[in-house]
């Protein structure tokens, strides 16, 4: 019985090495065929643990190595298009500055002008095809709008003349009827004397050779009220002017009267108040502005302040006027205010300085609000706003038009440019408010008293005090020129002379932007690839298995396991009889 317990102990002995060497010998083996020391997690956990660490930290490069080049396409792309090569925006500005050049001059006559405006015409198409340009389908410059185009041919409108002044305040919109094509030419509206002295009364006569030939009467069409404005028609186009109590200089009697300035002539164009129609482009993009909206006021209020947003917001941010507490001074210094950033599910109170004169400037997250006039309050009397402010909310709302790409761990990079603050044109800028001529109040319905909003497009960086954008206007200054070449005005060509060099200063520096943008990108890269060759060799120094080790371990086991199934056969063949 004890030499079958001894042969059994035996045999689990013999089975239980054989095993072992066995599993030792194939471990080796496999990690011979990989060359890895950790094929599975219980080679090494804690190696295992950084191995994967390592692989998603190399994934992660991965992503920002692909980003990186998407992000160095858009980049490159818009330095072509806004560069010094062939066919660029800066290119064309150079060949519209030597026409303008030459038009300038006194030698050249009124045909050589209108030459000269066919040739800037058809380079200001090209500039519109190029401020459209795509990199892999998405637009460059429509901001997130990148599946339609950041522009199109349009009509815009400039103010000559006498009593300018007093359109700083009135949106001015040309149209063509519906179906109609852009007109070739310039067409020009004069009022004349004797059919009225406002916008919405004067008689108006119109040109569209510069000029050469007046027709007319037009008698300009009031907006159905409440709204406020009239419409002109003529030549094919339309303006429409916001406000229609502008008064207008009708400086000219009209043709073929007794009148002492009949309207006959190009020397026409010298005097009086005209509005020019001539091509422009309209942005179609979106923006990066910051907009704030009025969304209560309180009943019974009898002020509305102004209020403007400064600061880079990240999202909506809600503002409230509040009261003030029965413990505060009878003349405090300070206006209490409460901000909300999720919706006005919570709020968050603050104080600021109550300023003497000039605007309130309330803190919030990302920046400040600005709110004038200032909130008056009564001495001597528990405090309270006066004027029905209290209470009253605003919100500012940023809007996003940037393209963003992630190319590390903690950075990005905006691959876009905005169109409308590039390039200009004209753009409807969203919930902005008609403001009353000479004034710069907000227009309100006479009958509802609610504000009035623009919903047409403006000038970007015009100089209407109601957009304060000082950008230059490339597409504007270029529609200009082609105005005073259509009307053979010399001083027009020089006044949009200068101006285009200013729009040719701003493109530069929009391409300088481009161009550090794409050194910044060069150097995430080489950072991104030296990051790339310490992970892969801590990755190795983990996992990479030495070859001549796995060699002679292998050679070893070997051995081992050929020793244990020899020795085994030996032992397992012996009996008693062997020993009698």
């Amino acid at each position: 019985m004890s030499i079958r317990i001894t042969q059994g102990m035996m045999f689990s002995s013999f089975v239980r090495d054989m095993n072992r060497t066995l599993s030792d010998y194939m471990d080796t083996n496999i990690q011979m065929s990989s060359q890895k020391k950790i094929n599975k997690p219980s080679d090494d956990p804690v190696g295992a643990g950084r191995v994967l660490a390592s692989r998603a930290t190399l994934s992660r490069l991965d992503t920002y190595d692909e980003n990186i080049a998407t992000a160095m396409g858009w980049l490159s792309t818009a330095d072509s298009v806004l560069g010094s090569g062939e066919g660029s925006v800066q290119t064309l500005l150079s060949q519209i500055r030597v026409l303008a050049e030459q038009a300038a001059t006194g030698t050249v006559t009124e045909e050589n002008r209108l030459q000269i405006a066919q040739e800037v015409r058809g380079l200001m198409s090209q500039l519109v095809n190029l401020s459209n340009s795509e990199f892999a389908g998405s637009k460059l410059f429509a901001g997130q709008k990148t599946t339609q185009a950041a522009y199109a041919e349009g009509l815009g409108v400039s103010l000559h003349g006498e009593n300018m002044g007093d359109y700083d305040y009135v949106d001015l919109v040309a149209s063509t009827p519906a179906g109609g094509a852009l007109p070739s030419r310039v067409v020009s509206f004069v009022p004349v004397a004797g059919g009225g002295s406002t916008a919405g009364t004067a008689d108006y006569y119109y040109t569209t050779d510069g000029g050469k030939t007046w027709s007319g009467p037009v008698q300009a069409v009031l907006d159905s009220a409440p709204s406020p404005g009239c419409t002109i028609s003529g030549g094919g186009v339309q303006v429409h002017v916001s406000d229609a109590a502008v008064p207008v200089v009708p400086y000219y009697d009209p043709p073929g009267s007794a009148g002492a300035n009949p309207l006959s002539d190009q020397s026409s164009l010298a005097q009086g108040t005209w509005f020019c129609v001539r091509p422009t482009a309209i942005y179609l993009g979106d923006d990066n502005d910051t907009q704030v909206s009025t969304t209560y006021t309180p009943a019974g209020a009898t002020q509305t302040p102004a209020s403007t947003a400064y600061g880079y917001f990240s999202r909506d941010v809600e503002v409230r006027l509040d009261p003030y507490l029965a413990t505060d001074p009878a003349n405090p210094g300070f206006i209490r205010y409460s901000y909300s950033v999720d919706d006005g599910s919570n709020w968050i109170s603050a104080a600021a300085p109550l300023p003497t004169t000039g605007p309130i400037n309330l803190p919030v997250p990302g920046g400040y609000l600005a709110v004038d006039p200032v909130p008056t309050v009564t001495p001597g009397t528990p405090p309270v706003l006066d004027n029905g402010v209290e209470g009253m909310q605003f919100v500012i709302h940023p809007h996003r038009a940037d393209v963003d790409f992630q190319i590390g761990e903690d950075s990005r990079i905006t691959v876009n440019l905005v169109g409308k603050d590039v390039f200009g044109g004209l753009y409807n800028y969203p919930g902005d408010l008609i403001k009353a001529s000479g004034t710069g109040d907000p227009y309100t319905d006479p009958v509802t008293g609610e504000y009035v909003y623009n919903d047409h497009p403006i000038a970007v960086g015009s100089e209407n005090p109601d957009y304060n954008d000082s950008v230059p206007n490339m597409f504007e200054t270029i529609g200009e020129l082609i105005c005073a070449l259509e009307c053979n005005s010399q001083t027009g060509v020089q006044k949009s002379l200068e101006k285009l060099q200013d729009v040719m200063s701003h493109i530069l520096a929009k391409a300088a932007v481009v161009g550090g943008r794409e050194d910044r990108l060069t150097s995430t890269q080489s950072a991104n690839l030296m990051r790339r060759y310490s992970e892969e060799d801590h990755l190795s120094g983990i996992e990479d298995a030495d070859i001549l080790e796995l060699t002679t371990r292998l050679t070893q086991q070997e051995t081992a396991y050929n020793a244990v199934l020899k020795s085994s056969s030996m032992i397992m063949q012996l009996g008693l009889v062997n020993f009698l």
